[in-house]
């Protein structure tokens, strides 16, 4: 699998790190997995910093499509996502515009400040526990 994700109880935090090359159905996958885990409400960090290649558009809009769907009527935690070049920074850019979550879909270069922004946006002590604990 393109995307290895661990969870942070304690800190209500999902990191995902993607590998090359990341593909829109591992995305998916990974976004349903979360959901099915009963931890939508937690905090996502998306290192996409190891890829040098972007998604297609279609790609791109079919991983933000599902994610609105996820988080549409339903409480869904912050997701900061960090690239480490304009190619990659694009894509993103896509993933956020479908989404429909602009406010909580930001796009860093940086992880320490992507990790100051998902601690800013929701306090790791405001996020219920996960259902699945």
């Amino acid at each position: 699998m393109a995307i290895k994700w661990t969870v942070s109880h304690p800190d209500r935090l999902i990191t995902a790190v993607g590998e090359i090359p990341v593909k829109a159905t591992e995305i998916v996958h990974c976004a349903d997995e979360v959901v099915k885990a009963g931890l939508g409400t937690y905090r996502k960090l998306f290192d996409l910093t190891r890829l040098t290649t972007s998604l297609s558009q279609t790609d791109s809009r079919l991983a933000g499509a599902r994610m609105m769907q996820h988080a549409y009527g339903h409480a869904f935690g912050p997701i900061a996502m960090v690239v480490s070049n304009e190619v990659v920074a694009e894509s993103a850019k896509i993933f956020q515009a479908v989404s429909g979550a602009d406010r909580q879909v930001q796009i860093f270069r940086d992880p320490y400040v992507a990790r100051v922004w998902l601690d800013v946006m929701a306090p790791a002590g405001h996020i219920s526990r996960a259902a699945a604990e």
